[in-house]
């Protein structure tokens, strides 16, 4: 964060005044052009906020190195400097294994403890064991029902923490702190905990309806730990692959057997697994087009589990699996399978609540089938609206073909209404979706810029900017 811009200095000098309550407003000053490395203060002020720099994802590395800028402040403490950091900034983890900083000394030292404590009452004696790194070696040799022992026992143990005694001065970062309960138990092998963790922080578990970021380039209060790593979603995934496919043929025999409420949370705990798996599917997917992945094996493995346990699919599950799949083949049309689900789901009566969040996808797929027989459009529109979530080309060509017919007046108000949808509101959702790896964004920008005369669509480019894409950086300057 060397040299850094655009700071919402104003936030920042509150948390400042709670944490290090002595400094004055000339303290306040120097000690955020120390934190950011600049010599004014000045230099970090701007209308414009990049999102990184308000509220940065930091590596474990960075984190420490933003400490001993400050260190002075806290009496030369790292630990009390890493706190001060990590609440002044807001941090939130680049990726899942920086989220062991979020934790307190003394709690990692209490369950450490109780790691070799619980290996000695049950093992042979394991005193010499000091690191996370060895306790998780020793860990790996115990049966699963002693993992879970220890590690349910740790979670009764944090939920006794109230907020009050969580050190920080952030809601996120108090929940950041309870998130590095699950992450313990993960390395420590205990798989519920590690999916738990797969569910909270992939892409497609993020925010509402308006998105990860809100049009006014907040982010959403709905983002549980606020940071996504799709990369370790998958890994976590890998790691607990025996538990699963365990889990799935238990679940089969519940799901035969009577009702009850066991039963009943059985499903339902599954059911999310499945989701995760799907959500990585559809990530492993968008990774073979940003690096040519060609090999994916996490996929296959993924894709063969969930294909053996298909019977325990939803509906919405089942057809989200076919259209992974069959992004992943680059099969550019509907199979029969597809298109009836796609039918059912929409002519589904959902009620005044309306439909599931994830079903909008699909609806919007339906509307552009009826919008294709309306108006010929020299392309199977609708499956090339289906493949342009997961491919550049494919959303270039839909995005042509319906701006075309847009500015040909060929179109009636409904189908207007359509068109206006997909650029101002599904090109925002498809910004949210792969806001930590910028997949797609170059293709946006292009069609954004190209419909920008005929749509309110500066939010688009405006949210790409905020996620540090140079491009649309320079293109709200120019453009906008």
């Amino acid at each position: 964060m060397e040299g850094v811009i655009n700071v919402r200095l104003e936030t920042i000098t509150l948390r400042i005044s709670d944490l290090l309550p002595t400094l004055d407003d000339d303290g306040h000053e120097q000690f955020i052009c120390e934190l950011f490395g600049n010599r004014s203060i000045d230099d970090l002020e701007n209308n414009e906020p990049i999102y990184q720099n308000s509220e940065p994802a930091v590596s474990r590395d960075e984190l420490h190195t933003l400490a001993e800028r400050i260190i002075g402040y806290t009496d030369y403490s790292i630990e009390r400097a890493k706190m001060v950091v990590k609440n002044v900034l807001n941090t939130i983890p680049k990726r899942l294994d920086d989220l062991i900083d979020y934790t307190s000394e003394a709690r990692l030292s209490d369950f450490k403890e109780d790691a070799r404590l619980f290996l000695m009452a049950h093992f042979e004696n394991n005193n010499s064991l000091e690191t996370l790194e060895q306790i998780e070696l020793a860990f790996r040799n115990l049966p699963d029902d002693m993992v879970s022992m220890f590690c349910n026992t740790q979670m009764h143990k944090s939920r006794a923490i109230s907020d009050d005694m969580i050190e920080g001065c952030t809601e996120r970062q108090k929940v950041l702190y309870r998130a590095c309960n699950y992450y313990l138990n993960h390395r420590l092998g205990f798989h519920k905990n590690s999916m738990w963790l797969a569910y909270c922080i992939n892409s497609n578990n993020f925010g509402c309806a308006d998105g990860w970021i809100h049009r006014d380039g907040l982010l959403c209060s709905l983002t549980h730990y606020g940071f996504k790593d799709d990369e370790a979603v998958v890994n976590l995934i890998m790691s607990s692959m025996d538990f699963l496919e365990q889990y799935f043929t238990k679940q089969s025999e519940v799901f035969e057997g009577e009702e009850s409420d066991q039963s009943i949370q059985y499903c339902k705990d599954g059911g999310m697994y499945i989701d995760v798996m799907l959500n990585a599917m559809e990530y492993l997917v968008k990774r073979k087009q940003l690096i040519n992945d060609t090999e994916n094996s996490e996929y296959k493995q993924i894709k063969d589990l969930l294909m053996l346990h298909k019977h325990l699919f939803s509906d919405i599950q089942f057809l989200k699996y076919m259209t992974h799949l069959l992004a992943f083949d680059e099969y550019t049309g509907f199979i029969k399978e597809q298109f009836e689900l796609i039918k059912k789901i929409a002519n589904k009566d959902y009620g005044p609540e309306g439909p599931p969040e994830d079903l909008y996808f699909f609806l919007d797929a339906w509307n552009f089938i009826v919008f294709d027989e309306v108006v010929e459009t020299g392309i199977m529109l609708s499956p090339t609206f289906v493949r342009s979530k997961y491919h550049g080309p494919s959303l270039l060509q839909f995005s042509s073909v319906v701006l075309d017919l847009m500015k040909s007046n060929r179109l009636d108000q409904q189908l207007e209404d359509m068109v206006k949808g997909y650029f101002e509101n599904y090109l925002f959702l498809l910004v949210n979706d792969n806001s930590h790896t910028h997949f797609l964004f170059n293709e946006i920008l292009e069609v954004s810029l190209k419909a920008k005369d005929f749509f309110e669509n500066h939010h688009v480019v405006r949210v790409m900017s905020l996620l540090g894409h140079e491009a649309s950086q320079k293109a709200l300057k120019k453009f906008y």
